[in-house]
């Protein structure tokens, strides 16, 4: 039967502390697959020892100590700029010779990939600098093994699809779910005569494509590339993942508790494309894979839905508590529309509460803007500002009926497109308003984006966006770090009402510091939460100093802390994965 082995594509440096976490994705993808007789070896490098080998202790500690200086300095005189100024020479040394590492680390795959004579080469492609290293790695095995078949899938194979095979060397990319497709592709790979060689597999998964056999696939042919229909298998017949060597690994589990989005309609986001459809898993799935993963050793989640309505939570809850399952996980939820009515915020009251006795200890929640005209006539949103503080207030009773806390994230972009009569200005007083009347743990703010497939790409004349020709391109491989300066961002092509990229950053940052002035933490996620409480760090002041610490060894290079925090995440993880165990022995 047929090996593929596919590559975890990453960048060069980390940009999050979540970077390392289990990848759920290829441990379900390998699971699937395998049930099918193929043999599956996926390559993840995104670890704590790999990315240490890629930046040298050299030149990555002495970055650290000039960047906490750097950061705890109250006078920007001479002295800081003579330090800002040597710290950046010296990134610029390290990011050269990390990039010679990388090169050489791929160069070395590519030359086992030839040696092993393999038929099929997989990657699954991210944004930015990740995408970058996929199509160099493609390249390499193209040139060292040209009769091997090079695929492409994940996220971003999915929302760029044409653009993705025409911008890189990869002969098929799948799209959306992945396990049927592959395992089709594998099918076409061992049904094919070796000494026909990647034309005679290509010529007959174009076969199996055109006939309809074939859901998910993008091909070339004849110079132009086709594509199949999008097609969705059963969400409770999703394979179980089983997570072999975690070492280096977060061990925080992605829990698919539900596809696509139940709204759906915000102008903004890509969900409408990625799955057209909302849908719910069973229960009785869901709390099976928890407890399987127990067994594994994990006993963090989070759950992967955009949003996990609290009615749909409440029942997932009662089942993890039924089942005598002790966990503690994340989760996305949509603010509530009506949620001030006494009603309504007494049942999210009541929901939020069983979630948390179930072991709900931080929650994702899109808020966008604070002013209810731009989130109606530009977002679409479906909510005003009373919804997202009176479903925040909802939370924040719950924690008080439960004696637990629980950590909320809410996003925001700004500045955004306007309206007749609102002005930049009016739109931020407005979104420091509901920051200070909702008081949540953090806000992740970020630029607004005409990302491919969303309304504000198809409309992007009438929401001020001016995108320059073979913009799309430099979109995949546009390298997003918040920590950089935005006169260091490169030019990317995207102006929004005449102001470029780097203004709309300059922007985007003035309301992080406006909100950090109330006393607010920014750019701290869910998961985030989850892996710092897992880390003992707690209150406010625990998440200061885990943004402040991880943020000098992102900036460096220095991950040694980030690894510390790893290794004391998996030690809770496994704790609570432990008791999970017990707990459901005992019943």
């Amino acid at each position: 039967m047929a090996e593929i082995w596919i590559w975890n594509a990453m960048a060069s440096r980390r940009r999050s502390a979540s970077d390392t976490f289990i990848e759920n994705g290829l441990a379900v993808l390998k699971a699937g697959v395998e049930k099918n007789g193929h043999t599956v070896r996926v390559l993840d490098w995104a670890r704590n020892d790999f990315y240490q080998q890629l930046a040298p202790a050299i030149l990555a500690r002495p970055i650290r100590a000039l960047t906490v200086r750097l950061m705890a300095a109250r006078r920007r005189g001479f002295l800081f700029k003579a330090g800002a100024a040597l710290a950046f020479g010296l990134q610029q040394l390290l990011a050269r010779t990390q990039k010679r590492r990388m090169a050489s680390a791929l160069r070395a795959l590519a030359r086992d990939a030839a040696a092993n004579r393999l038929r099929i080469f997989g990657v699954k492609v991210w944004y930015g600098e990740a995408f970058t290293w996929a199509k160099f790695l493609a390249g390499e095995i193209r040139r060292l093994s040209p009769e091997t078949v090079l695929v492409a899938g994940g996220y971003h194979a999915t929302l760029y699809e044409e653009d993705l095979l025409e911008n890189s060397p990869f002969d098929l990319a799948v799209i959306s779910e992945g396990e049927t497709p592959l395992t089709r592709i594998l099918e076409a790979v061992d049904d094919t005569d070796p000494a026909a060689g990647r034309q005679g597999i290509l010529d007959r998964i174009a076969a199996k494509a055109g006939n309809g056999a074939v859901a998910n696939l993008l091909w070339r042919e004849g110079g132009r590339i086709r594509k199949t229909a999008k097609g969705f298998c059963d969400i409770n017949a999703r394979s179980m993942p089983d997570y072999g060597d975690t070492r280096g690994k977060a061990l925080l589990h992605v829990l698919l508790e539900s596809s696509g989005c139940a709204w759906g309609k915000c102008r903004f986001c890509v969900h409408q494309h990625l799955e057209p459809e909302y849908r719910k898993r069973d229960v009785e799935r869901i709390v099976q894979e928890i407890r399987t993963l127990c067994r594994q050793g994990i006993g963090l989640f989070r759950f992967a839905g955009s949003d996990t309505p609290p009615d749909f939570g409440s029942a997932i809850a009662q089942g993890i508590l039924d089942a005598g399952l002790r966990i503690e996980f994340a989760m996305g939820s949509r603010a509530r529309p009506d949620a001030k009515n006494p009603e309504v915020f007494e049942d999210l009251v009541g929901r939020y509460a069983l979630l948390i006795r179930a072991g709900l200890r931080a929650i994702f929640m899109g808020g966008e803007t604070g002013h209810d005209a731009i989130n109606d006539q530009v977002m679409n949103k479906g909510l005003v500002r009373e919804d997202l503080i009176w479903t925040m207030r909802a939370l924040r009773e719950s924690e008080k009926r439960t004696g637990q806390k629980v950590d909320i994230g809410l996003a925001m972009i700004y500045p955004t497109p306007l309206i007749e009569g609102v002005t930049d200005e009016d739109v931020l007083a407005a979104n420091i308003e509901l920051v200070d009347a909702a008081r949540p743990d953090s806000v992740m703010v970020s630029p607004p984006g005409p990302f491919k497939n969303s309304e504000w790409y198809r409309r992007r004349d009438e929401f001020g966006f001016e995108l320059d020709e073979g913009v799309i391109p430099k979109m995949m491989e546009y390298e997003y770090v918040l920590y950089k300066p935005p006169e260091l961002w490169p030019k990317l092509g995207i102006r929004h009402r005449g102001r470029d990229f780097a203004e709309l950053l300059r922007l985007c940052g003035k309301m992080r510091a406006a909100i950090e002035k109330l006393g607010v933490q920014t750019d701290l996620s869910d998961e985030h939460f989850l892996m710092l409480r897992a880390c003992g760090l707690q209150g406010p002041e625990g998440a200061e100093a885990f943004k402040r610490v991880t943020l000098a060894d992102i900036v460096s290079c220095d991950y040694r802390r980030l690894a510390e925090y790893c290794e004391r995440t998996n030690d809770y993880s496994r704790k609570l994965a432990a008791q999970a165990e017990h707990s459901s022995a005992s019943q």
